[in-house]
């Protein structure tokens, strides 16, 4: 009898385990999308966004504009492999809990960052023209042909890096060929340059909680 019962239980036990295993191994597939599908995806809520800017009061603009970065980018940014992108040769002198705080801290000045693209191409008459996709070995990139009323056309790109579990993920955004994170990259080693990572690191802490 009590053989019978400890069968019983290690089957349902077997059954949980398995269970969770599938349900872990989906939840991994899902996330892992093909790249062409990501790059269409983020781009059509790009374009979407910037449409819903349009149609905004000018004085809710900004805010909607982040709240778009955040909901819609956010969610697929490499966020540590931006920061080492910003740091440069720096990061050889941070220790980890450095590093830790300034890849949390980094995350509200590319949120910023980024919705000041999205703003740049307000009031204007925009259209996904076409997709390009350039995808390498471990890098791919997703540039979106935008045509303007009355200006020059111009491309939004979203650049994407490749995880060791095979997902992908943005990293960086060039807007008028110019990448987003060189540009902040030579504020913030400037800033380093000048007081020091640690102060870096306060002044970032500051802005963070004078905007909550």
């Amino acid at each position: 009898m009590k053989s019978q019962f400890t069968i019983i239980v290690l089957l349902l036990l077997s059954i949980v385990t398995t269970t969770k295993v599938l349900a872990q191994t989906g939840s991994e597939t899902s996330t892992q999308e093909p790249f062409t599908v990501l790059a269409q995806k983020l781009s059509t809520k790009l374009i979407q966004g910037i449409e819903n800017l349009n149609s905004a009061p000018k004085v809710e603009r900004e805010a909607l504009a982040q709240h778009i970065v955040n909901s819609e980018l956010i969610p697929h940014l490499d966020l540590r492999f931006s920061s080492l992108k910003v740091l440069g040769k720096h990061v050889r002198h941070l220790d980890q809990q450095q590093m830790t705080e300034f890849t949390g801290l980094i995350e509200n000045q590319l949120i910023k960052m980024y919705a000041k693209v999205l703003i740049e191409y307000q009031d204007s008459e925009i259209a996904l023209h076409t997709l390009q996709i350039n995808k390498g070995r471990k890098f791919a990139e997703a540039a979106i042909q935008i045509n303007r009323a009355s200006q020059s056309d111009a491309q939004l790109i979203l650049k994407f890096r490749q995880s060791e579990t095979g997902q992908w993920r943005m990293y960086d955004v060039v807007s008028r060929q110019v990448s987003q994170l060189s540009v902040k990259r030579e504020s913030l080693v400037l800033k380093i340059s000048e007081v020091g990572f640690k102060q870096l690191n306060q002044e970032l802490r500051l802005k963070k909680q004078n905007q909550i």
